[in-house]
């Protein structure tokens, strides 16, 4: 029986050996010191589109849930403005100043954070935002962030999308902002790269004049890749206004 089973034994055998092999190789090749080596990365935006009721639809099968999105009607809904991030002359920006989108190449639960508004403020108070009118639906824009190694290898590919609304009024004056939000959409990360990308307000400004306000806010996206030998940091800076305009500066 024995000498029945021996050469299935050396074929098993050698497939075993042929596997370590493989793996071996494989190992050395991503332990090579210059597979840990950015050489370039690059942001690029790969669509742009107003967001319908099947986009939204599209985006909750996905488990991510976009909040502050105004109604068929241009209202917004009871929902919770946030804290005050910052104010200027006659605006003030509503919501979550800083929030992690992925940390260590994971994404993190950005429903938890308010989105983000600026608009009017009345003897130094931010006005109800259910005050507020004629708001537009939102505008989607998506972005792909790529990490390549000196091998060309992708050995990071993120990809987002800036969400904001637009164009809202109080008092039937004004142009301002509501639901600006960043969400992630994907992530991938090669063996041995952590990725971390964070999104902040940077400031608001007027755009307009004080009769006639357009609410305008910067917001940066940072981003911090790692891998066993070096860490890069990249910011990205957009601008975005009441009017709809949208800016990667």
């Amino acid at each position: 029986m024995s000498l029945l089973l021996r050469p299935s034994f050396l074929i098993f055998s050698f497939w075993v050996m042929l596997f370590h092999c493989v793996c071996f190789h494989a190992s050395a090749q991503e332990l090579n010191p210059s597979y840990f080596l950015f050489s370039e990365v690059s942001v690029q935006e790969v669509s742009q589109n107003t967001m319908e009721l099947e986009d939204l639809a599209r985006l909750n099968e996905k488990g991510i849930e976009l909040k502050g999105i105004p109604n068929f009607y241009g209202d917004v809904g009871p929902l919770g403005a946030g804290n005050v991030i910052t104010t200027a002359r006659d605006l003030v920006a509503l919501g979550e100043d800083i929030y992690r989108l992925i940390i260590k190449g994971k994404p993190t639960i950005t429903t938890t954070y308010a989105p983000i508004s600026v608009i009017p403020k009345v003897n130094g108070q931010p006005v109800d935002l259910l005050e507020t009118e004629n708001w537009q639906a939102p505008k989607k824009r998506t972005f792909v962030v790529v990490y390549k190694n000196v091998y060309a290898m992708e050995v990071v590919k993120f990809r987002y999308s800036v969400i904001y609304s637009y164009r809202g009024k109080y008092n039937n004056r004004g142009a301002y902002l509501t639901a600006v939000q960043v969400i992630p959409e994907s992530i991938r990360t090669l063996f041995g790269f952590d990725f971390t990308a964070t999104m902040k307000v940077g400031g608001i400004q007027n755009q307009g004049t004080r009769q006639n306000p357009i609410a305008g806010v910067t917001l940066l996206m940072e981003y911090t890749t790692s891998s066993l030998l070096v860490t890069q940091n990249k910011v990205d800076t957009f601008f975005i206004t009441g009017v709809g305009d949208f800016k990667k500066l």
